[in-house]
């Protein structure tokens, strides 16, 4: 499948435990552009966490259920774009697209990734 910005996919995600390491799927943004030709068919990403946090920084940005565009995210539980938590990954290792942000949404989160990059 080819992915879009703004689009929120599953993502196979290691941590290890007493039992040893296990893989857990966990929603991340892709954040590339892949309207423009690219050399490589990586996706770059920031993840997304729905554990509870009492105060946003100013490098994340929360995507809360009464939002209108929430069900269209197609997160379960309000969550928070971790801006500063940047990756790229084959875009084969994707699991699945589970929603989108809009383009509105979208350039929220890309002001939050400005931040966290210093630019």
């Amino acid at each position: 499948m080819n992915y879009k910005r703004g689009d929120v996919i599953l993502l196979p995600f290691p941590f290890i435990t007493s039992g040893g390491a296990k893989q857990k799927a966990r929603p991340a943004l892709v954040i590339s552009d892949h309207s423009i030709q690219r050399r490589f068919d990586d996706l770059i990403l920031v993840g997304i966490t729905s554990q509870r946090i009492t105060e946003v920084s100013e490098t994340e940005f929360l995507i809360e259920e009464q939002a209108k565009y929430f069900q269209q995210s197609g997160l379960k539980k309000s969550s928070v774009v971790r801006c500063e938590y940047l990756m790229t990954v084959p875009q084969k290792l994707a699991a699945r697209k589970i929603g989108a942000l809009p383009g509105n949404v979208m350039k929220l989160v890309d002001e939050k990734i400005k931040i966290s990059l210093g630019l």
